[in-house]
């Protein structure tokens, strides 16, 4: 079951990272019929939703087999997946601060999933 919620966890980075990519593409959102219905019709957008609904899935699945106190901090595992994409797709650079904290947020996820 660690490996559907790191999966669903990876599902959900990407579709984040695929958000950003979107509005990358689309620019500013304009705040009117127009532009909300330019932005609804955005493919990458529409894609990256459609990511999100395929995590949801996976997650209620996990939810229906593991506790929620072991499952969620798991999610965590979303704040090293995101910037390590963010660095490869849009050359975003990672600060010695971020480091330690992925480094962080990867210990407590691997203490988690010893527990599970």
């Amino acid at each position: 079951m660690i490996y559907t919620i790191l999966i669903a966890a990876a599902i959900s980075a990407f579709g984040q990272v695929l958000l950003k990519y979107a509005m990358l593409k689309h620019g500013s959102i304009d705040f009117n019929l127009q532009g909300l219905i330019r932005l609804i019709i955005e493919w990458r957008l529409i894609c990256a939703l459609g990511l999100y609904a395929a995590a949801l899935l996976m997650w209620l699945h996990v939810l229906s087999k593991v506790p929620l106190s072991i499952a969620y901090p798991m999610l965590a595992i979303t704040y090293v997946i995101v910037p390590l994409m963010s660095f490869a797709f849009f050359g975003e650079r990672i600060n010695q601060p971020q480091i330690i904290g992925i480094c962080l947020v990867l210990a407590g996820v691997a203490i988690i999933g010893k527990t599970a």
